[in-house]
């Protein structure tokens, strides 16, 4: 077979387009990477979270001591993946009281030691039946037994102690609870946080009762089971 010239040039040209593009990939530099978080002072508001805040640099003759700005996810809303997966819950059941059980089909939105509140504490996303989005806040947890990112079923274990604290409905995120100048933010008597919902409303609005087995916990507890099928757990 005959093989003409422009053949060669195309296939040329795809071959060389194919190179630089892999070449491309190899030396990008991932993106420097900003975070929200709260803005206690001017310098944290110019900071990265992780960079190095010195703290007594115009003390003479002291050493200078530094702060580590961490990361707080208030101030902040879910991002649109987030709301994409976010799973529809379908009713929700409250905790007993010293029982951090998910109380409705959710996301891991967050987990860790949030300022102002006891303990550890969860934040769990839903979304309703009508497309609306709900979050759920557990705190006073002495470990956690879930990671971010994870869907998981109504009633799952979230970790060890703590309670439902607060019902929130929309996106936003706001977690940490400060006091800045006798002001209590995030308080949560605070007049302004109208999205959150009273217990007692809210599960007397989309509380169930004689509930049957979750669908999202039917479907992981069947792929849990085909794991430890594959690993030779629990087989006969």
């Amino acid at each position: 077979m005959k093989i003409r010239r422009h053949q060669v040039i195309i296939a040329a040209l795809i071959i060389l387009g194919i190179t630089f593009l892999v070449i491309g990939v190899f030396l990008q530099k991932d993106p420097i990477k900003y975070y929200a978080h709260s803005l206690r002072n001017w310098q944290e508001a110019d900071s990265v979270a992780g960079y190095p805040i010195a703290l007594n640099g115009n003390d003479e003759g002291s050493p200078i001591e530094f702060f580590t700005a961490e990361f707080q996810p208030n101030l902040s809303t879910m991002s649109a993946m987030e709301r994409f997966r976010l799973p529809t819950a379908h009713g929700f059941l409250k905790p007993t009281a010293e029982e951090a059980r998910a109380a409705g089909t959710g996301l891991v939105l967050y987990t860790g030691d949030p300022k102002g509140y006891p303990g550890k504490a969860v934040l769990l996303g839903h979304r309703l039946p009508d497309g609306s989005i709900m979050q759920t806040f557990y705190t006073g947890l002495e470990s956690i037994e879930v990671r971010v990112g994870r869907l998981i079923s109504r009633g799952t274990s979230l970790g060890k102690g703590g309670r439902l604290l607060e019902v929130r409905a929309g996106a936003a995120i706001d977690i940490a609870m400060e006091e800045i100048a006798g002001i209590v933010l995030n308080s949560q008597n605070h007049p302004s946080a109208s999205n959150r919902i009273p217990l007692d409303d809210f599960f007397a609005s989309h509380g169930v009762t004689n509930p049957s087995p979750d669908p999202l916990g039917i479907m992981l507890e069947k792929e849990a089971r085909e794991a430890r099928g594959k690993l030779g757990i629990g087989v006969e």
